[in-house]
């Protein structure tokens, strides 16, 4: 396979502006399933685009294993390119699908029906070799595309928002295949998509991207426990991390007038909790948070709490049935270790010392 090596690199378009992607630099290692993960707008199709040779590039520097790619056209960089909008050929069938990529190779045709009956077979596809497009489902069609990246047997598999277009049950059984294809073929792999689930379920490693910049780099859990910046915090998560103002005095984090974690700054900052990390506690004195109960939201195997503290309203994640009832005071224990703290002017993360919590 191959290392996939993006070193500065922007993208400029002629109608001006700020740049669509801004000094983006990461390296996507050799059988790495690489995520970037961002809202509409952010750049994470276009990097990938410019890394497909579909897009090209203002500056910067972008290699393959190694081998210089910015000028070299898409057509012999040697990846395989899986879209949104699957982009089969109607008029061919599955299995003329599958090969078209191996024939405009001149593979020999023993071999191309070969590999074609092989990859078929791998992806549940055998039954429908002779079905044209129009005859398959979504899903089906999802991995013809997928199927017919795989024949090629490149050094690189790029997929642009593959799931989009399948509904929740297909993308969770989709999502479970592309694991499972990717651990099967030790594959180099870079996925696009806004989805978090998506992101948190597939990657080796995740980045997110906000205006065209690289926000933050890790693994799933990494980014997810220890995120950089407020944007990250609030943008992982279903519910996202709650976020609410506090101030840094005196080496003391103030909420609601409540002394609730010890730190080496000063000024506004964001208190940033988890909603998984609150707990409902009968105990005042020892509550973090305290509020009116403003709606729950049952979802089956839990119920989400939503508290009115004033200036905020904070999520906690609950059980199947919760006591709290609505209209009424709740108060709210934090779970020490999981308290974040960002700088309220920049978003930055704010380190916290072990011992943080009073």
């Amino acid at each position: 396979m191959a290392v996939v090596t993006l070193q500065n690199i922007v993208k400029h378009y002629e109608s001006g502006g700020a740049p669509a992607v801004d000094d983006v630099s990461f390296t996507v290692e050799d059988g790495e399933f690489m995520v970037l993960l961002g809202p509409s707008g952010c750049g994470k199709s276009t990097t990938l685009r410019m890394v497909a040779g579909l897009e090209s590039i203002t500056s910067g520097r972008l290699a393959i294993d190694h081998q210089l790619m910015n000028a070299v056209p898409a057509k012999n960089r040697d990846i395989a390119m899986v879209f949104q909008s699957y982009a089969l050929y109607p008029h061919m069938s599955v299995r003329d699908n599958l090969g078209f990529g191996l024939k405009r190779r001149h593979t020999n045709r023993r071999l191309v029906r070969q590999r074609v009956e092989e990859v078929a077979a791998s992806i549940g596809l055998t039954a429908y070799l002779d079905r044209k497009p129009h005859a398959l489902s979504g899903g089906q069609r999802q991995r013809v595309a997928l199927g017919r990246a795989i024949v090629r047997d490149p050094k690189v598999f790029l997929f642009d928002e593959p799931l989009s277009n399948l509904d929740a049950a297909l993308r969770v059984s989709t999502r479970a295949e592309l694991v499972r294809l990717h651990r099967e073929l030790s594959a180099t792999m870079i996925y696009v998509t806004h989805d978090q689930v998506e992101a948190m379920t597939m990657g080796d490693r995740v980045c997110i991207m906000e205006h065209g910049r690289v926000a933050q780099i890790g693994t799933p859990m990494e980014v997810y426990l220890n995120p950089a910046n407020a944007f990250v915090a609030a943008f992982l998560g279903n519910p996202p991390m709650n976020l609410m103002p506090a101030t840094a005095d005196g080496g003391a984090v103030l909420l609601g007038g409540r002394r609730v974690a010890a730190v080496a700054a000063e000024g506004d900052v964001l208190f940033g909790i988890r909603p998984e990390d609150l707990t409902p506690t009968d105990d005042a004195r020892a509550a973090v948070i305290s509020g009116r109960v403003a709606s729950l939201e049952p979802l089956g195997a839990e119920t989400l709490i939503h508290v009115d503290r004033g200036d905020s309203t904070v999520i906690v994640r609950g059980p199947r049935v919760p006591s709290a009832r609505l209209d009424e005071p709740i108060h709210l224990r934090a779970d020490p270790g999981m308290i974040r703290l960002f700088d309220a002017a920049t978003g930055e993360a704010i380190r916290l010392p072990e011992e943080a919590m009073t």
